[in-house]
């Protein structure tokens, strides 16, 4: 008996369910569990969502004429929010397997135990350091309240679409718990979420900004999952954590360059 087909909207409901904490009043069939495989597309729509609140704060901050570390702050503490701060508590996660398993299955162990860590901890500072100093640094381009919306919404979404990058290249590794609820996407699906991230980016910050920092963003977890190869032969929930926070970062800080190159390379509206 083959399982009927989740619909889009079961997809987004899906995506949501998995990487926010946003609430999802979608109602599956009681025989029919969400399929997070198929809503691996919508993956991005969560990011769209989650950047563009923290997008709304950080231009509202802006506006206001609040400190720019405030602006930062609030930006980077909404999206934590949305997100139920997963991808902070995999990137910890992470940082203690990797920095303190001495082989791949004491890494796993170290990774699903809940206290974190000197390693957890100092990651954790430093990614929010970097983090919030980024987002207040973005909000200096004078760029318009809508593109500074549209950036971060846009830089949250790549961030995301990475996932399935990860997904693709990298096996999930022995012991994983939330990537095992996952799968190996389509190239169909890549392609499709592509687009989710790259027509706002390349709309917000023109096309060249937007390859530059998109190609960085991606190196960096494709080095990342080699890492992750490396220490416990395959990726996990929490390296995919990771691997949000750190395109967060990455896609931020090359839009940030380019964007305040004497190219004037970006929007100005």
């Amino acid at each position: 008996m083959t399982s009927k087909r989740q619909s889009r909207f079961g997809d987004i409901a899906a995506a949501f369910m998995l990487l926010s904490r946003i609430p999802v009043t979608y109602q599956f069939a009681k025989d029919s569990p969400p399929d997070f495989i198929s809503s691996l597309w919508a993956l991005p729509l969560v990011g769209i969502v989650i950047g563009g609140v923290g997008g709304i704060m950080l231009a509202l901050a802006s506006f206001l004429n609040l400190p720019a570390l405030v602006c930062g702050g609030l930006c980077v503490g909404v999206m934590a929010m949305a997100s139920g701060a997963m991808h902070e508590d995999g990137l910890a996660d992470t940082a203690d397997g990797f920095g303190g398993g001495r082989h791949a299955d004491d890494k796993m162990r170290i990774m699903h135990d809940s206290h974190i860590g000197s390693y957890g901890v100092l990651a954790l500072c430093l990614s929010t350091i970097i983090r919030v100093t980024l987002f207040a640094s973005i909000t200096g381009l004078g760029l318009s309240n809508l593109a500074l919306i549209g950036l971060v919404a846009a830089i949250a979404a790549a961030a995301r679409w990475q996932i399935l990058i990860a997904l693709w290249a990298f096996p999930i590794a022995a012991g994983a718990k939330l990537a095992k609820m996952t799968g190996r996407p389509s190239v169909m699906a890549i392609f499709s979420a592509a687009f989710l991230w790259i027509l706002p980016l390349a709309y917000f910050a023109l096309p060249l900004a937007a390859v530059i920092a998109g190609s960085v963003a991606l190196m960096a977890c494709l080095s990342l999952g080699k890492l992750a190869m490396r220490q416990i032969h395959g990726i996990s929930g929490d390296v995919m954590g990771a691997m949000i926070i750190l395109g967060e970062i990455m896609l931020a800080a090359g839009l940030y360059i380019t964007l305040k190159t004497p190219l004037d390379i970006g929007f100005f509206g």
